[in-house]
């Protein structure tokens, strides 16, 4: 198996930096969303104080960071994966393209989720 590292030599190194950089984030929010929601929480919250708390700026704010470390994150790895085992340019193109189309439609609906859960209208 030849691989020719020139190819992906010049932006590989801010990809894996992107890369950590989105599993720090997601692992910092991840343990705030513990913190904030199982162990401050007084009792079982309602169904109101939990809307209520999803309709706050900036519970949006997070969660949007949140949904574009994920997606980057995990469409990253997959496209990680896909360059190891194809080496074909049509693969490689057809397979990116597949990455990028299922990344904007994730995109589009995790936006209108949060924003629906805000209750703002677009």
């Amino acid at each position: 198996m030849k691989k020719n590292f020139n190819e992906t030599s010049k932006a590989g190194a801010m990809v894996w930096f992107f890369q950590r950089i989105t599993a720090i984030i997601l692992f910092v929010m991840l343990l705030f969303h513990f913190v904030v929601y199982h162990f401050i929480s007084s009792g079982t919250p309602t169904y109101q104080e939990v809307v209520l708390k999803m309709k706050s700026p900036w519970f949006n704010v997070l969660q949007f960071l949140f949904l574009i470390s994920a997606l980057y994150h995990g469409l990253n790895g997959v496209w990680m994966v896909v360059e190891d085992y194809f080496h074909s340019k049509f693969w490689r193109f057809f397979f990116f393209s597949l990455i990028v189309l299922v990344g904007v439609v994730l995109l589009f609906v995790g936006t209108l989720t949060i924003f629906k859960v805000a209750n703002i209208q677009i």
